[in-house]
């Protein structure tokens, strides 16, 4: 199998191009450009470089000569974290950015059409309900909308689309400041990390076993739609936080409760991986307490 990778350098892209690196004939690493740090990528062998901006990736046929490659895996997104999270212009660019991305899949003659979408989507519908909204909607928002325009699209060009739902994922190389690298990284300062009651449902998924599901659904014969990529280990949020200091070794005390909620409302469907074991076999390798000591011993080494 061939395979192309957009946002290669990115957290995720890293560890998947990592992964395919090692089962693929060749691997496309589509890389915005020149200034970018690719160290991340030295060393792995069958890969290729592309450099290549989002609002350039029109032009990706013409940088990639080669037309037999199955899967095109788009993972690059402008403000994935941080304050561009709530900017709606930058936001809703990405939409474009994912069409466009499609549409030059299919001119290369990609067979997958394989795009990462968010969790946060699902709450899209609360936002005409609640009274108070948060900024950082934006994003889910957007994941949403381009979700919806990739089905219609894809349909048009005749290309199989699987959207890829990611959830609290996290590991070495995670700076983010999702719940897991906050909570570590304030516990490695000396700091108590502070959270709400933590009474939603959550699922939070080792990034090897992440770009292993991702892998597997590229490798297989497998149905277009929608997959969500998780441990199957779906409990509530504070159940998961109160796991944390036992599987470092520590008796830190976590500000469970200290934080106000936000008002939404999370359904234990949605962390569903039936469909996601069913059509590729995949079983999670680490365990919560693994992938989380393997993450507090990386943050702690490179402080």
């Amino acid at each position: 199998m061939k395979a192309i990778v957009t946002g290669a350098n990115g957290f995720v892209g890293k560890w998947l191009v990592k992964k395919l690196a090692v089962s693929c004939e060749k691997v496309y690493a589509v890389i915005k450009d020149e200034n970018e740090d690719i160290a991340c990528l030295d060393g792995l062998k069958n890969i290729s470089v592309v450099y290549c901006d989002l609002c350039n990736i029109n032009s990706l046929p013409e940088k990639i000569k080669d037309r037999d490659i199955e899967c095109f895996y788009h993972l690059a997104w402008v403000g994935s974290a941080g304050i561009l999270r709530s900017d709606y212009s930058v936001q809703l660019k990405n939409a474009e950015y994912s069409c466009d991305s499609a549409q030059a899949a299919k001119a290369i003659g990609c067979k997958k059409f394989l795009c990462a979408g968010t969790i946060t989507e699902n709450i899209a519908d609360e936002i005409l309900t609640l009274k108070n909204v948060s900024q950082n909607m934006m994003y889910g928002i957007c994941k949403k909308t381009t979700h919806l325009l990739l089905e219609v699209l894809c349909k048009k060009i005749d290309l199989q689309l699987i959207w890829m739902q990611f959830s609290n994922i996290y590991g070495p190389g995670d700076s983010s400041g999702n719940l897991i690298s906050y909570a570590l990284g304030n516990i490695i300062k000396g700091e108590r990390p502070v959270f709400s009651k933590g009474s939603q449902p959550y699922d939070f998924i080792y990034i090897e076993d992440l770009v292993s599901a991702a892998a597997l659904l590229g490798e297989n014969n497998v149905q277009s739609g929608n997959y969500f990529l998780g441990s199957g280990d779906c409990r509530l949020l504070c159940e998961h936080l109160k796991r944390i200091p036992a599987a470092i070794g520590s008796n830190c005390k976590l500000g469970i409760g200290e934080r106000p909620e936000d008002g939404l409302t999370y359904c234990k469907e949605w962390f569903d991986i039936s469909k996601l074991k069913e059509q590729t076999g995949f079983l999670p390798a680490y365990t919560f307490e693994d992938g989380i000591k393997i993450t507090y011993d990386h943050m702690a080494d490179n402080i």
